[in-house]
């Protein structure tokens, strides 16, 4: 991420990842983070604020497969470990792409399943995500 640019953080949860992105963009940049919970978003907007930087981050209620951001908005797309939750996958990088300026990039750190889970651990929640 660079300085200036505008950052959309898919699912952003407590905002740990907004914030490291609102330091990465700068007090030019945009930080937007979206998850689907009031609570969450409470928790996030706690924490840019003591981290210093709400003054570059806004967050909304929305869900990553209807993303509440213009079309051509942002630089960058960011989310980790939220779309092996969505039923909806396609959904969610249509959206992605939506929001995205020309030239602009796509991070996504995430579970992929390459083969069928063992009854043991499909069970087992101690591995649940």
């Amino acid at each position: 991420l660079q300085p200036g640019e505008t950052v959309v953080d898919l699912g952003c949860g407590a905002g740990l990842d907004c914030i490291l992105a609102a330091r990465a963009v700068g007090p030019s940049g945009q930080v937007i983070g979206v998850d689907m919970t009031e609570q969450m978003l409470d928790r996030a907007k706690e924490a840019a604020h003591i981290a210093g930087v709400a003054g570059n981050t806004t967050f909304r209620l929305g869900s990553i497969e209807r993303l509440p951001v213009r079309d051509g908005a942002v630089d960058a797309v960011i989310s980790n470990c939220v779309v092996n939750l969505s039923p909806e996958k396609a959904a969610v990088c249509s959206e992605a792409f939506r929001v995205l300026r020309a030239g602009g990039r796509i991070a996504i750190s995430d579970v992929v399943r390459m083969h069928e889970l063992p009854e043991r651990m499909k069970n087992d929640q101690a591995l649940a995500c």
